[in-house]
């Protein structure tokens, strides 16, 4: 039984399943935070309240400190409010440059411009301070994978990011047509929930990665990803007021 299992446990390693593990080696890990002052649909949304005395910048930079994972820990930013708020909240502001604030500007634009600035940096996680119920067991699971990847000296860039597991029957509409097609299942034999796994749908709230897959491919993923699992009510993203008064009212009831 022992040899079987180190067969399997070497395939997996050789073919991308990174094993988690609580001794892997301190590999320095840099957290950004993007946090533009240019939000349209909640003005300055990245430091609005989530709960009094409390904004989503800071409740995400007080959850990123608590985790201990993080050999540093930036906020980029091109506003000064925001920058304040970073600063109470013991992170160090990167001033990002009006070309990569527009409303068009892309977070893979963002962090390239940040890693060019500091080219000492190569591994890395994009933290989404709008997804408020980021939690610190969540990051912790995720730098395991990375670190583990990392010390089993992984071919392909390392990388790791957040999911919630869908459930939901998904249909195509044409638009010429106006026909329906089912994407992932058979109307003939609809599925029930306990038969199949289900679909991995990213939440945005974190994107662990390396410099390798930013400044030489163009992407935070590849295919040797690994995911960490998050629960369907922390996956709420907040876009818009009423993703911030469900929110408050979830954090009410923590």
């Amino acid at each position: 039984m022992n040899c079987i299992l180190a067969i399997a446990i070497a395939v997996l390693v050789k073919f991308g399943s990174c094993i988690p593990d609580d001794n892997v080696s301190k590999l320095p890990i840099a957290a950004l935070v993007l946090a533009r002052g240019g939000s349209k649909g909640i003005p300055l949304k990245n430091i609005v309240e989530i709960q009094p005395n409390q904004t989503m910048l800071g409740r995400a930079l007080d959850t990123i400190q608590k985790s201990g994972i993080f050999s540093s820990i930036w906020v980029s930013t091109d506003h000064e409010q925001i920058a304040a708020e970073a600063d109470r909240h013991g992170a160090t502001v990167f001033a990002r440059s009006p070309m990569y604030a527009q409303d068009h500007s892309t977070s893979l634009e963002a962090t390239r411009e940040f890693l060019d600035a500091h080219p000492e940096i190569k591994h890395f996680a994009l933290i989404q301070c709008t997804s408020p119920f980021l939690r610190v067991d969540y990051l912790v699971q995720a730098a395991q994978h990375i670190r583990s990847c990392v010390d089993n000296s992984m071919e392909m860039p390392s990388c790791v990011f957040s999911v919630v597991r869908s459930y939901k029957l998904r249909w195509l509409e044409d638009v010429d047509s106006g026909r329906l097609q089912a994407i992932n299942f058979n109307p003939m034999a609809r599925p029930r929930r306990q038969d199949w796994l289900g679909e991995l749908v990213e939440t945005g709230m974190f994107y662990f990665s390396d410099r390798q897959l930013i400044m030489e491919m163009g992407s935070f993923q590849n295919e040797m990803c690994t995911v960490v699992e998050v629960d369907e009510l922390d996956a709420l993203e907040i876009d818009n007021l009423k993703h911030l008064t469900l929110a408050r009212v979830l954090i009410k009831m923590e």
